[in-house]
């Protein structure tokens, strides 16, 4: 399992990403994520959208955008928090890197999520 945490501001994002045992159709390999949104701050803050983008190591781009998260507009009160989990793949070595657009009192900016690698070796085969 993968883990990392950012802070911009009042904002602490926590992140782990962990290789999935479920099985992808195309032959590629299944991560799962979650992402943990927690308000320090004095104010609301408004999770509005995220981008995810996975890109391998050809340098091809994949990449997704979500009004929302799990189909809702959260909003957090200071000292409460969130969690949004899901899933991404890929058939080689890739990152999995993103943002969310966030409201923190009146002001709307653009938060950059923590980047994973996605690297699997299963039963010694590695990725390309």
């Amino acid at each position: 399992m993968q883990y990392d945490e950012c802070i911009d501001g009042d904002l602490a994002i926590s992140a782990y990403l962990q290789l999935s045992d479920e099985a992808v159709s195309d032959g590629g390999f299944c991560w799962d994520y979650s992402f943990r949104f927690e308000n320090n701050s004095d104010a609301e803050i408004t999770l509005l959208s995220k981008r995810l983008s996975v890109i391998d190591n050809t340098g091809h781009t994949t990449s997704v955008d979500y009004a929302g998260f799990k189909g809702q507009i959260p909003e957090l009160v200071p000292g409460e928090d969130f969690e949004d989990d899901g899933y991404v793949t890929a058939r080689s070595n890739a990152v999995l890197r993103g943002s969310c657009k966030v409201k923190i009192g009146n002001t709307v900016k653009d938060i950059e999520l923590p980047v994973f690698s996605l690297i699997a070796n299963d039963n010694q085969q590695v990725l390309n």
